[in-house]
């Protein structure tokens, strides 16, 4: 599982990051030649320092950073008052943007953050280039810190994204889940967003101490993967959803469903899942199946016969013996039922061997009103049902069978999966 935090998170365009707290240079500069519009006297810069900045503000409008800068930072050194200093800062903070120099940037705007004369609002634009340049930096505490703040001043989605990718670097997975679900909260989370989730919620439930705790990121996580398979539909995640319904222990019938949705899809690419799916539909009763499972991964090269006596070479053995014996007397037995359960295995039997419509009449057939008393496992029966329409091409009907399927808890699961791909 690999969760990706994107650095380009930490900086953005430093353009917009300078228009977003910085005063513009004509008005800060205005100031220094100001004159009262009425009784009350703006501030104004002291003579000593109006000395030093008008050449500051010349070299910047020329282009000049570089000199405008140096120039600022020398009427910083000899400001006293408090509007001095602001002013010198503001210019020095604009040049420092046009050069893009991030550390020296950050460094001033908190300097200027701490001025009475700073209004809460214009700290708060401040919050976010100062987290970007800090996580640029990697000093994770101070980035941590303002995109916290950020989040508290009204920063939204795009704070809380920046404030859990932070966290996910500094492997906190209990602090990234909490800014993580702030982020997606209301509105369908982007695929990135549900795989650092997932991570997360894995890692916790690693470290979780008490079955409690464990049991909450265990449901999280499978709420997460299911959205993922739903919405992204990936070979990886659906392995990972069949993971974790084997380790929650869903019905072996379910199970063997699943098996089926990433037969469908072409995910089967290891050996030990062709051998698993081919050992549970032998145990399950479809041998047919079971053996176009394993010849598959024989074709591909990724089933391996070592001898006649190892496992892979007794499954295939008895799933030909058996398939061998359902094709003498599969359609006869067609003929002949006289139960639902009967009917439904039959059709079992024809799904395996690829005729589907005949599965599709023999499943139907088991589950009419007058013999469906008798199916063991009807959300199975209409799994099966649904399967068959599948591949052939008839979507509708198959969404009806899944559906009636997912009103079974045991199968709810893996039906909505393949409802979710149709």
């Amino acid at each position: 599982m690999v969760v990706g935090v994107s650095m380009t998170l930490f900086t953005g365009r430093f353009s917009q990051v300078v228009g977003a707290v910085t005063v513009g240079l004509a008005l800060c500069l205005g100031t220094l030649s100001a004159q009262a519009a009425d009784d009350k006297k703006p501030p104004t810069v002291s003579a000593e320092v109006a000395k030093i900045l008008k050449p500051a503000q010349d070299a910047a409008q020329k282009g000049d950073f570089d000199g405008s800068f140096t120039l600022a930072q020398q009427a910083l050194g000899i400001a006293k008052k408090p509007y001095d200093i602001e002013v010198s800062l503001r210019i020095a903070l604009y040049a420092a943007g046009k050069k893009q120099d991030f550390p020296t940037y950050a460094t001033l705007l908190e300097q200027l953050n701490t001025l009475d004369s700073i209004s809460a609002e214009e700290k708060a634009k401040s919050y976010k280039p100062l987290a970007q340049i800090y996580g640029q930096q990697k000093n994770f505490d101070k980035a941590i810190g303002y995109a916290a703040k950020w989040t508290q001043s009204g920063g939204g989605v795009e704070a809380y994204t920046l404030l859990a990718n932070l966290y996910l670097t500094q492997k906190d997975y209990a602090n990234a889940v909490v800014a993580l679900e702030h982020a997606v909260e209301g509105r369908s989370p982007a695929e990135n967003e549900l795989k650092q989730l997932n991570y997360s919620y894995y890692q916790l439930t690693l470290a979780a101490t008490d079955d409690k705790t464990k049991a909450i990121y265990k449901k999280k996580r499978w709420d997460v993967m299911e959205t993922l398979v739903a919405r992204f539909l990936a070979r990886d995640y659906v392995s990972d959803l069949l993971l974790i319904y084997q380790e929650q222990k869903l019905d072996d019938r379910a199970l063997l469903n699943m098996y089926r949705f990433m037969y469908e899809k072409d995910f089967m690419t290891r050996e030990s899942e062709f051998v698993d799916y081919t050992d549970m539909a032998l145990n399950l009763g479809a041998p047919a199946e079971a053996l176009q499972v394993i010849n598959r991964g024989i074709q591909k090269d990724l089933v391996k016969l070592i001898s006649k006596t190892d496992r892979n070479s007794t499954m295939l053995a008895q799933a030909k013996q058996q398939t061998a014996e359902d094709k003498k007397t599969i359609d006869k037995e067609a003929q002949t039922v006289k139960t639902g359960e009967a009917a439904v295995k039959v059709g079992l039997a024809y799904l395996g061997l690829g005729e589907y419509q005949k599965a599709v009449d023999m499943i139907k057939q088991g589950l009419s009103p007058d013999r469906i008393a008798s199916v063991k496992r009807v959300d199975d029966a209409n799994m099966m049902l649904g399967v068959a329409y599948v591949r052939l091409g008839k979507a509708d009907d198959a969404k009806a069978a899944f559906t009636a399927a997912a009103a079974d808890a045991r199968m709810s699961h893996v039906a909505k999966v393949w409802l979710s791909t149709l």
